[in-house]
């Protein structure tokens, strides 16, 4: 049950948004000047800056994180005693607006990039309303210019910030070694003051003095920041006696990477080399990918570590101009934004550390097009998207990186409280109290200050491999990431179709579609460049002249035939798709996630999955096909074939049963959290032919304790009692398992599995034997 404790951690550690929801939002928009109180369900509040006060928002429903653009108001929540604001403010007080003109948009933006001007001329003037009185006040605030149109680079309010913040961090103290304290470290080593050498020395003594356990919950992401600031520290200070404990760490890290190169929360199981729980998290992969590289630069050369970089490598690398690194193992996001809570980000510098260009180059772009929304949004809280985002646009430049402060600069201000904490802001809806709302996160801002220096090897230090964005690049790749969709004119749209960005792309046709307005492009399938073949692919009416684009050369234009080929007619779309992976073997997941996305999408309904399977005419083909994807290494696409498969007729189902018995026992290595839908559906077709190995794999599905087990047993337990007598041989791991279940939780289950051993034991054995794989494809060929 160790799987289970280590998921409540890690779900505990990221916001618990499974655990517990984000709050529901206020319906109608609330007027604190009018006698409104805070609801009893809220979202989180936020750090106003410098002032020393935080306040609340009201959050619109937008997307999964909320937005607080509908906000004219910030309720007062608390007053540092002893901060600048406390002669001005109280709670509840209200501010209605800044300069003595009340907010005319988002007041929480509105406020934040108000604090700039503010401190350039160290007033910062507000409207307050208290007891029914609208009062001009004025907050005095310590000067400083604003940030420089290079920022971070030859910006004197960043070196401020950066050396006024780290003294606040050494002053206060490191603390315990642990993810946020190993950032905080790396910023006060990201200096290259030798002021902070004793508290650094410290912070490496406390490191080493307790040493992380691979058995700790969330592992993964323990090692992988340990690592990273011990790395870092070595390569600066060359101080030896740090390099048995990176070598300890990045041996736990390179023996628990998972089969397809990445890692999840913990470390992979040995015995079967599969990562625990429910799979993959690239959120800590790839940071994990960037210790060991550092400590390869550390002089650590054991077997293994190369080829597992490089298979990190070529895992991260498929994401490559399509998308931004999903969550897991699946197929690349084109919905969030161009940047995934920070992956993309993290990824760039990754591959600017292995000297990748066109890697490096296109996650750089996607974290320049991330601001806003798109920064402020991550699965379970936004503190790795804000992390990464900085060391990754600063790869392209002081322009590149002045350029993307200016729209997003004011969110640092805002979290910049007067002590330079900078507490975990969030994302808008986000639930109060959340486990990140207690990391002390300077280090996380200090960090983006420190990028001009280069004493890091993730701030770009001896990085060669920089991205040489042109102004109009910079400018594209900015205004890619504010795109109003809705509002946007169709001849924009249209153009858009061919644009350097996926999501671009993407969102620009899904408006078109939207409209149902024609898709016309002037662009040709026949074209040398591959972003006019996918905008004439996404434009042209011609199903015969989109079909062969399923074999182009380059990943992006086929994966765009397949969405194509399916928008113009899904049934024989699917029967070209199934002829190309026939004839060509065609194993690229990228672009077998492409298919099950496209025809197979989550939620679709069995019998929807069987119609498509049983469409095209060309059986023999078909049953191919249909082999190929379900024995891909990503279980999200072989899960959606399997529950087709008891549609198909008997006869094409045998040549079929024995990857359909080696499926039912071993899911693939990816995304394993959707392994219970191709298991059970597996073993229901063995179990639909009465089969020897549908009994056997029902009772070890029963028994088997991974992850998903309660959606997994109530479907195990209908598939075993289907055979009546003939299960009785097969219960012993069944009971097995009920002996081994003693705690609270297990009662229902126990109880489940009790029920089928006693209608099973209380059938009649029968006396005749059940067919297997191997005599039903025997009689089969004699026919």
């Amino acid at each position: 049950m160790k799987h289970i404790i280590q998921l409540t951690a890690l779900l505990l550690l990221s916001g618990g948004s499974t655990l517990a929801k984000d709050p529901a939002l206020p319906s109608e928009k609330l007027d604190f000047t009018q006698g409104d109180t805070l609801p009893r369900q809220i979202s989180h509040d936020w750090t106003l800056g410098p002032i020393g006060a935080r306040g609340w928002c009201q959050v619109s429903k937008y997307g999964a994180e909320g937005t607080t653009k509908d906000s004219r108001q910030i309720l007062i929540t608390k007053v540092d005693s002893k901060g600048t604001a406390a002669e001005w403010l109280q709670k509840g007080d209200v501010i209605i607006g800044v300069d003595e003109t009340p907010f005319q948009s988002d007041a929480r933006i509105a406020f934040a990039k108000a604090i700039s001007s503010a401190e350039e001329k160290g007033v910062f003037s507000l409207l307050r309303h208290r007891d029914g009185q609208v009062t001009p006040i004025s907050i005095p605030l310590p000067t400083r210019p604003p940030f420089a149109n290079t920022a971070p680079f030859d910006c004197p309010k960043s070196a401020q910030i950066l050396k006024e913040g780290c003294d606040h961090l050494a002053s206060r103290g490191l603390g315990s070694p642990a993810i946020d304290t190993h950032l905080n470290a790396l910023a006060l080593l990201a200096t290259g003051d030798r002021a902070y050498k004793d508290e650094l020395e410290q912070h490496v003594k406390k490191t080493l003095a307790r040493p992380l356990s691979a058995d700790m919950p969330l592992a993964c992401w323990h090692f992988a920041f340990a690592n990273l600031f011990l790395t870092e520290y070595y390569l600066i200070t060359g101080d030896r006696y740090v390099l048995p404990e990176i070598r300890r760490l990045s041996g736990h890290l390179v023996a628990g990477q998972g089969p397809l190169g990445t890692w999840g929360h913990t470390f992979a199981e040995p015995t079967t080399d599969r990562l625990r729980g429910y799979g993959a998290v690239n959120a800590v992969g790839i940071p994990v990918a960037i210790s060991l590289v550092l400590a390869r630069e550390c002089g650590q050369d054991f077997a293994g570590l190369d080829e597992c970089i490089e298979q990190a490598a070529t895992f991260f690398r498929r994401h490559v101009g399509i998308g931004a690194i999903p969550y897991g193992d699946g197929p690349p996001n084109l919905e969030y934004g161009h940047d995934d809570n920070g992956k993309n980000s993290a990824a760039a510098v990754f591959f600017s550390l292995l000297n990748d260009a066109p890697a490096t180059a296109f996650y750089t772009r996607t974290a320049l097009a991330s601001y806003g929304l798109d920064r402020e949004q991550g699965h379970t809280g936004n503190f790795f998207n804000m992390l990464w985002s900085v060391p990754a646009v600063a790869l392209a430049g002081p322009t590149a990186s002045g350029a993307w402060m200016n729209e997003f600069g004011w969110y640092h201000d805002l979290a910049r409280d007067a002590n330079y904490r900078f507490p975990y802001q969030g994302y808008p809806s986000q639930t109060p109290g959340n486990a990140y709302a207690k990391w002390d996160c300077p280090g996380a801002y200090l960090l983006h200050f420190a990028a001009p220096l280069k004493k890091l090897r993730i701030l770009g230090r001896g990085v060669t491999c920089q991205p040489k964005l042109t102004t109009k690049e910079i400018t594209e790749t900015l205004e890619a990431g504010k795109i109003n969709y809705r509002y946007a004119s169709p001849e924009f749209l249209r153009e858009s179709l061919s644009s350097w960005s996926p999501i671009v792309r993407n969102l620009s046709a899904k408006e078109l579609r939207r409209r149902k307005i024609g898709l016309d492009s002037p662009a040709s399938l026949t074209s040398s460049n591959p972003l006019d073949r996918i905008a004439a692919l996404k434009s042209s009416k011609n199903f015969d002249q989109c079909q062969p684009l399923l074999a182009d050369p380059d990943l992006r234009v086929r994966m765009t035939a397949i969405s194509s080929l399916a928008g113009k007619d899904k049934k024989r779309a699917v029967a070209a798709v199934f002829e190309h992976l026939a004839k060509h073997s065609e194993k690229d997941p990228v672009f077998t996630q492409a298919i099950g996305n496209t025809f197979f999408p989550l939620g679709i309904s069995e019998k929807a999955v069987g119609q498509l399977l049983n469409a095209p005419k060309d059986r023999e083909t078909t049953i191919k096909a249909i082999n190929i994807l379900l024995n891909d290494e990503d279980a999200l696409v072989s899960s959606r074939i399997a529950m087709g498969l008891k549609f198909l007729p008997d006869e094409e189902l045998i040549p079929l049963l024995p990857l359909v018995y080696h499926r039912a026992a071993n899911p693939p290595a990816g995304n394993v959290m959707f392994a219970n839908k191709l298991q059970t559906s597996c073993a229901g077709v063995l179990v639909h032919l009465r089969l020897e190995e549908g009994l056997e794999t029902s009772a070890n599905l029963l028994a088997d304790e991974s992850w998903g087990r309660n959606n997994r047993l109530p479907q195990a337990a209908a598939l075993l009692i289907q055979y009546k007598g003939y299960a009785k041989k097969g219960l012993k791991p069944v009971k097995d398992t009920i002996a081994g279940m003693t705690s609270p939780g297990d009662v229902k289950w126990k109880k489940l599995l009790q029920d089928s051993v006693d209608i099973i034991e209380a059938c009649e054995t029968p006396k005749d034997k059940l067919p297997t794989i191997e005599s039903i494809t025997k009689d089969f060929k004699n026919r």
